[in-house]
């Protein structure tokens, strides 16, 4: 494994071949036509168009469901990242599980610039750290590549490729999103979200801005 440390617009890395067995995250990527009960989130209320998972273990494949708690089991962000010392895997799933951004069929995948809610939408006094998010497809181009802001000055991309581990600190600035993937095809991840516990600190829901600037 081959692992690329981004610092700026906020701490982020990137970790190239991280699942032992490829063919394991094709049989994951195979999975997602298996699920039909996706959450839809499309239009411009919405500010994306993008599927997820409904939240939970039970509903997710096998095969997805493996890759997901093997992150969960062998990537500890504290160690890695060198940012926290108390930060751990949610292994419900309840937050995070199976992300498709569709346009295989000119559904216009997008995600717009977002920072995601603050804490655990069960457990409340759980403060979300970081984000890892496994990228699935095969086919893919730049259009899939991570958009990063840190909400003032600094903009910069993570790239996305075929079983690489990609983790952000989550903070009231981690923008992020992606303008619409190509047409013709479908952007596949997983992702698992690691916590702390936060009995005090005050709670943000998820929210979009259009007007961030990039020079």
């Amino acid at each position: 494994m081959k692992v690329n440390k981004i610092e700026e617009p906020y701490p982020a890395i990137t970790v190239e071949d991280f699942i032992p067995s490829p063919s394991l995250v094709r049989a994951a990527a195979e999975s997602y036509d298996l699920v039909d009960d996706w959450v839809k989130y499309g239009g411009d209320d919405a500010g994306q168009v993008q599927y997820c998972s409904q939240l939970g273990r039970n509903n997710v494949p096998p095969a997805a469901l493996l890759l997901l708690d093997y992150i969960s089991t062998h990537f500890d962000p504290n160690i890695v990242m060198g940012l926290t010392d108390n930060a751990f895997p949610d292994m419900s799933h309840y937050g995070g599980g199976m992300m498709l951004t569709p346009n295989t069929n000119g559904e216009g995948g997008y995600l717009g610039m977002h920072v995601d809610a603050s804490h655990h939408g069960i457990h409340n006094d759980w403060k979300r750290e970081y984000s890892a998010i496994l990228c699935l497809s095969e086919e893919y181009d730049s259009s899939f590549d991570l958009v990063v802001h840190n909400g003032k000055d600094k903009h910069t991309t993570i790239p996305y490729k075929f079983n690489q581990l990609n983790v952000f600190k989550c903070s009231d600035n981690s923008w992020h999103g992606l303008p619409e993937i190509t047409k013709g095809m479908d952007r596949k991840t997983l992702g698992v979200m690691y916590w702390s516990k936060d009995k005090k600190g005050s709670q943000i829901k998820a929210k979009f801005n259009n007007n961030l600037e990039f020079d």
